[in-house]
């Protein structure tokens, strides 16, 4: 049997349990400082890891218009540069948790890479030693020196395992260097997105195709992002030639709000009155009211107009999923009434819309310049401009508008002389198409005279040909009124020019 351990032997195995409690705590409280840092907790005093990846760079590639005619495939370069434009509005993006966790991986492997690959080079330059051919004491030297340096790769190599990087979770948003400068380079092959990224620095590219469809026209766009490996977002438009503006601002706010991956705002707008127009980033939303609509946050201008109201215009600041509503009370304009009077009946325009005929009461705004236009049937008008009150007491409730000749007697002449060509003009090629559709009808009958020698034949041949030198007369003529007509309209066009400079 063992025999019982006397008090000192058990003092002396007591210490050594104590002294292994004690290394083990340390140990432990180095092992459980590293996960701390790594999450990025620091020594008091100690300045806070920077982030890494704090842009986010997107490539715009030119827009596939290999199916459209060439007269269309200007519209690529014009509809790549409007998307680039609204593109502009993004401030930043806002990174998913798979994207930070992509970016956090591929940052952490790189350190550590990047250690591992000095350490490595450390170390076989220490094997190089033993075939330098040394003395022995520089040889110890050295290795000792490089053994050193050896020891310190290898901490950092621990600690670039131990810290996990810190990613920017808002990284600000900008644009390729090639985009930048309005230069969009072709899509790349399938398989060679990944590489297309890496060789224009960018995290996502953007890719588009318009072609024709159905006699309209259908543009799609595709968003390639690295960190899925694939294209991630996906949009299509069908739409006509007179709609591409609003198609242009339908796909990029969609565009804005995949880019960004902000929440989207959504934004209603209410006016009074109710007819009032309704303009949001200077695009139409409507009449009286507008919305909800999302829209990307940031700034949103805000315009209304209506008939005889002061024009609003207010500006907004919308954040990130926010649900903003706004009201607006167009004020009305103070009016005065006023009668247009004419010497004859005539068609009163008042800003460019028809109001009715002479005599002609009509609410003149007092804080506004209007336009009013009087016009009759035989060609005389009559204009004025009413200004803004001077502050009289009292205004005029009668205005009698004097007409005259729309023309001046110079400018008659010339609009006469243009009326005359254009009518000898179009009765030259009136009479052109006839002489030949003649002339080839006789011809026919002659020639079938001629081979025949049937003497029915030859009454018939011989009045189309006596018609035919007829309708080839008449053009003839057409065309030297055309040429005269012409030369005389220069003529008079450059007489009144000169009359009109004269001091």
């Amino acid at each position: 049997m063992p025999g019982i351990p006397s008090s000192k032997a058990r003092g002396e195995t007591l210490r050594r349990s104590r002294g292994g409690a004690w290394l083990f705590l340390i140990v432990l409280s180095t092992l459980a400082y590293r996960p701390l840092h790594a999450l990025g907790k620091s020594d008091a005093g100690a300045e806070p890891p920077s982030p890494q990846n704090k842009e986010w760079v997107l490539s715009v590639t030119a827009l596939d218009v290999s199916a459209l005619p060439p007269a269309l495939q200007l519209l690529g370069g014009v509809m790549t540069r409007n998307l680039v434009e609204a593109l502009k509005k993004v401030d930043h993006r806002v990174r998913p948790e798979e994207e930070y966790l992509y970016y956090t991986h591929y940052a952490w492997s790189k350190s550590q890479a990047a250690a591992a690959k000095t350490l490595v080079a450390k170390r076989e330059e220490r094997d190089k030693l033993l075939f330098g051919g040394n003395p022995s004491w520089k040889y110890q030297k050295n290795l000792k020196h490089i053994e050193l340096e050896i020891e310190q790769l290898e901490a950092a190599l621990l600690k670039a395992e131990a810290e996990i990087p810190l990613i920017a979770e808002r990284p600000v948003f900008t644009f390729s260097e090639d985009t930048s400068k309005g230069v969009f380079p072709p899509p790349p092959k399938p398989g060679g997105e990944y590489r297309f990224c890496l060789n224009h620095k960018a995290d996502a590219f953007l890719v588009g195709k318009i072609a024709p469809f159905h006699g309209r026209l259908y543009i799609s766009v595709k968003l390639y992002t690295r960190y899925t490996g694939g294209f991630q977002y996906e949009d299509g438009v069908i739409f006509s030639n007179d709609q591409m503006v609003q198609v242009v601002d339908e796909l990029a706010k969609r565009l804005v709000n995949a880019v960004s991956e902000a929440p989207p705002a959504s934004l209603a707008v209410h006016t009074i009155p109710e007819e009032a127009i309704l303009l949001v980033d200077g695009a139409f939303a409507g009449r009286g009211e507008a919305g909800p609509q999302e829209y990307p946050p940031g700034a949103v201008d805000i315009e209304s107009f209506a008939d005889n109201h002061q024009p609003l215009s207010i500006s907004l600041e919308l954040s990130e999923g926010e649900r903003a509503e706004v009201h607006l009370n167009l004020q009305p304009l103070t009016q005065r009434a006023l009668t247009l009077q004419s010497a004859q009946e005539a068609k009163v325009y008042q800003g460019g819309l028809y109001q009715g005929e002479t005599p002609l009461p009509v609410a003149i705004p007092q804080d506004t310049l209007e336009h009013i236009h009087l016009e009759t049937t035989d060609g005389k008008a009559a204009s004025v401009v009413i200004q803004k009150p001077d502050g009289a007491v009292s205004s005029p409730t009668a205005l009698t508008l004097t007409l005259q000749p729309d023309y001046s007697a110079e400018e008659q002449r010339v609009e006469k002389s243009r009326r005359r060509f254009y009518s000898a003009y179009g009765r030259f090629w009136i009479a052109l198409p006839i002489a030949f559709v003649i002339n080839g009808i006789a011809s026919a009958h002659i020639k079938a005279y001629n081979r025949t020698g049937n003497p029915d034949l030859y009454d018939g041949a011989l009045a189309r040909y006596y018609i035919s030198i007829g309708t080839s007369v008449v053009a003839g003529v057409a065309l030297t009124e055309t040429f005269y007509r012409v030369f005389r309209y220069i003529w008079t066009s450059g007489e009144d020019a000169a009359y009109l400079v004269k001091p």
